[in-house]
């Protein structure tokens, strides 16, 4: 399939599809119910494992994890394999284990306690960039953890997000995962940041797929750019 043409919205215009979009999207699949607040630094480790795999696979090694090593003090004075072997089941063990082990560490040094509740006290920017210091945690990571267990109104893009947002036009086609936080966090509708992250992941697992989407099924053809190409090549 040939390059989709780029995106020229202005600012309100971008305002006003992706208003359109979350309103269709709230229709199609419901509000979801944020979850309960929970430990700002479980989240985190959560988040980490749910990296490249699926949640089932996340959810199976923080069981694990958990089970093995009950407090985060335990994990923290685990040997690097012992955790690796604990999250292998989230896939890339040794690197997850290590990015877990090296913010374990910093976080009892700097801050004297296994804790992230403090970030409850900073900004979004504050809190985000904290987090984002420190290796193999990025904006998204920050932006998921703060979005489930702080309820921050922080909006973060992951793949399937980022994909819908270059088919409809909401992002240029080269604009970076990273840079489309920046583009697109200030237009989404204020308190629905979680809900269109939701949505949008549903939407993108089970109509807007990286493979084969199901077009007929969806109701954003008119404003879809991968669509009108697509159209094109088949004509």
């Amino acid at each position: 399939m040939e390059d989709m043409p780029g995106t020229s919205l202005n600012p309100k215009g971008l305002k006003r599809k992706i208003l359109r979009l979350a309103d269709t999207l709230r229709r199609q699949f419901g509000v979801p119910k944020l979850p309960r607040q929970k430990d700002i630094l479980d989240a985190l480790i959560q988040t980490l494992l749910s990296q490249g795999t699926t949640d089932h696979n996340r959810d199976l090694a923080y069981t694990k994890l958990k089970k093995k090593f009950p407090s985060w003090e335990d994990a923290a004075n685990a040997t690097h394999s012992a955790l690796a072997r604990a999250v292998r089941s989230a896939g890339l063990g040794n690197q997850k284990a290590r990015t877990i082990h090296t913010f374990l560490s910093w976080l009892k040094k700097e801050h004297g306690a296994l804790s992230l509740e403090f970030l409850h006290e900073k900004t979004d920017v504050e809190a985000v960039d904290l987090l984002t210091r420190q290796n193999g945690i990025g904006i998204k990571t920050a932006y998921v953890t703060l979005m489930c267990a702080a309820g921050r109104g922080l909006f973060a893009v992951d793949v399937h997000i980022h994909r819908i947002s270059k088919r409809l036009g909401l992002i240029d086609e080269k604009t970076s995962p990273l840079k489309a936080h920046a583009v697109l966090g200030p237009h989404i509708p204020k308190g629905r940041a979680f809900e269109l992250h939701m949505n949008m992941l549903s939407f993108g697992r089970t109509i807007c797929t990286a493979r084969s989407p199901k077009c007929s099924q969806c109701q954003f053809r008119h404003m879809c750019l991968y669509y009108r190409v697509l159209k094109t090549e088949i004509s």
